[in-house]
């Protein structure tokens, strides 16, 4: 997906697009150190990125730039500790304390469907319910003010949606795509390569959040009862 490899010959991948540079010190493209830099130091004590904890995982060693997302949301799943917490209330440090989101956590890992039975089910007749899983929750969770004016835990519209289990709306090729084109770094306050010390919300990151593959329905409706 990124044009220093082989982006350039699926032109639809362009708004994907990873961190190079974020915060003008991190950078998760392909050979890049992610936040490897900071492992050991003061600065993670205490995180799911401490050696003590989880780091030994997390950050494995130097050019592993997606050990600390792709890693936790399609492997391990995410524990609920800084910084896998959304931006809100961090007040532009990353690995603070945030608004807690979904612990779905199995260290030894493991490619597999996991599901948090304590998440609610989002109805479907709910207003907020999204084809765009929990991609859709960390978007609430940052930008709608029923939930981003408190770190409480509260429970976001589609926390139950993909990667965290399966509902059969769920658009999960595009989730994917979306998450391996560092969104959720972003929600976790690791702004794109354009971010300028205001909005987590820059023009890059709306490229990701309005990227599409051009599926938006089933090919049949599904049914309110099993079988679907």
């Amino acid at each position: 997906m990124d044009d220093a490899q082989f982006g350039g010959a699926i032109p639809a991948f362009s708004k994907l697009r990873i961190q190079k540079n974020s915060l003008g010190a991190y950078g998760f493209g392909n050979g890049q150190d992610g936040l490897y830099p900071l492992k050991g130091t003061s600065a993670v004590v205490g995180t799911a990125l401490d050696d003590a904890i989880f780091g030994t995982l997390l950050l494995p060693a130097p050019a592993s730039p997606r050990s600390v997302d792709i890693w936790p949301i399609f492997n391990t799943g995410v524990p609920n500790l800084s910084p896998y917490q959304l931006a809100t209330g961090k007040n532009g440090d990353p690995l603070a304390p945030g608004k807690p989101f979904i612990n779905n956590f199995l260290p030894n890992g493991g490619d597999m469907l996991r599901l948090n039975m304590a998440v609610p089910v989002t109805q479907r007749t709910d207003p907020n319910f999204s084809r765009d899983g929990l991609i859709r929750a960390c978007v609430l969770g940052l930008l709608d003010t029923n939930y981003n004016q408190t770190t409480d835990l509260q429970f976001i519209p589609n926390m139950d949606g993909f990667p965290n289990g399966r509902r059969i709306e769920d658009d999960v090729t595009r989730i994917e795509l979306q998450a391996v084109g560092g969104v959720v770094l972003a929600a976790l306050g690791l702004p794109y390569d354009d971010y300028t010390g205001s909005s987590l919300v820059t023009p890059q990151l709306l490229k990701v959040l309005s990227y599409h593959t051009g599926v938006s329905r089933n090919d049949t409706s599904c049914q309110g009862k099993f079988p679907l």
